[in-house]
C-alpha cells in the first residue's frame, strides 16, 4: 500500500511541476490534490502500521509466559520434592516406633520378670518367717474346727385353708 501511495505520490509531484511548468493551474492544482491524498495515506499507513504493531507486546508476552511455565515447572517440582520428604518422613516415623514398640516389649517382659522375681522372693521370705514363727512357737497353725450345723425341724403337711371372707370395714355395716 505504501508503495502505490509513494507512486501517487511521485505522480502528482510529477503533474505539479508540469503545471507550474506549463503555467496551467488546473494541473497544478490537481497534483498538490493528489500529492496531499498519497501523502495522508502514507501517513494513515505508517501510523495504522504503528498502533497495530504488538510484536514487542508479543515478545513481552512470550517472555512471561516462559517465566510463568518455569515458575510453574519450579513449583511442580518442589511440590513433588516435599512430597516425597514427607513421605521419608512418615517412613522414618513409622521404623521408629515399631523399633521403640520393640523395645517397649522387651523392657515390659523384663520388668515383669524381674516383677515374678522379686514377688517370688518375697514369698519365699513369708513362707521362711512363717515356717520359723511356727517353729518357734510364735504363731500356731490353725486347727480345725467343726461347725454347728443347723437342724430344720420335719416338715408337717400344709393344710389347704379355705379362704374366708372378709369382714367389710364400711360403716353401719354388721359382721358375722
Amino acid at each position: 500500500m505504501a508503495s502505490v501511495s509513494a507512486a501517487v505520490m511521485l505522480g502528482g509531484i510529477g503533474l505539479t511541476l508540469h503545471g507550474v511548468w506549463r503555467d496551467q493551474p488546473a494541473h497544478s492544482l490537481a497534483g498538490v490534490v493528489l500529492s496531499m491524498i498519497a501523502l495522508t495515506v502514507i501517513i494513515l499507513t505508517t501510523v495504522h502500521h504503528w498502533v497495530t504493531d504488538t510484536s514487542t507486546e508479543r515478545t513481552a508476552l512470550a517472555a512471561a509466559q516462559r517465566e510463568a511455565q518455569a515458575e510453574r515447572a519450579r513449583a511442580f517440582a518442589a511440590q513433588a520434592a516435599l512430597e516425597n520428604e514427607q513421605g521419608r518422613l512418615y517412613r522414618d516415623l513409622a521404623a521408629e516406633r515399631a523399633a521403640i514398640r520393640g523395645r517397649l516389649e522387651v523392657e515390659r517382659a523384663a520388668m515383669q520378670q524381674e516383677f515374678e522375681d522379686a514377688r517370688s522372693q518375697l514369698v519365699a521370705d513369708a513362707m521362711e518367717t512363717l515356717a520359723s514363727w511356727v517353729v518357734g512357737g510364735k504363731v500356731c497353725p490353725p486347727t480345725r474346727e467343726t461347725g454347728n450345723l443347723i437342724r430344720f425341724p420335719k416338715q408337717q403337711p400344709v393344710q389347704v385353708q379355705t379362704p374366708q371372707r372378709e369382714r367389710s370395714r364400711e360403716h353401719g355395716v354388721v359382721g358375722p
